[in-house]
């Protein structure tokens, strides 16, 4: 329900997901231990354009507190998203072919502006 509501695009909703994810600290933390951090805070809802705006403003909050990991909120967006699929596919027992760590890493080749993280 949380998550559901954080992910609404009303620009009311869209304001109480700033304040939500302001009110993480991810400084200094590396970016799986934030993602955990945040994701344990809420259930992800189920529509990709209700994550995507989460995980664009945990992005932004993120190279906010830690702004010389990435070049950009870009590519920690892209990267986040990422690891999100790779979570969701190694855990999911539908999945048949899980991703290969060779594979994960030629998915995310160029994301950084494009040049490799």
């Amino acid at each position: 329900a949380i998550g559901d509501y954080l992910g609404e695009r009303s620009e009311f909703n869209e304001a109480v997901l700033r304040a939500f994810v302001e009110l993480h600290d991810f400084t200094d933390l590396i970016l799986v231990q934030a993602l955990r951090q945040f994701l344990w805070s809420f259930r992800l809802p189920g529509e990709a354009q209700k994550i995507d705006r989460m995980m664009e403003s945990f992005a932004q909050r993120y190279c906010q507190l830690n702004p010389d990991i990435f070049t950009n909120a870009d590519t920690c967006y892209v990267l986040s998203f990422a690891i999100i699929m790779l979570n969701t596919s190694l855990h999911n027992p539908s999945v048949k072919d899980k991703p290969t760590p060779e594979q994960f890493v030629a998915m995310n080749r160029g994301i950084n502006n494009g040049g490799d993280l």
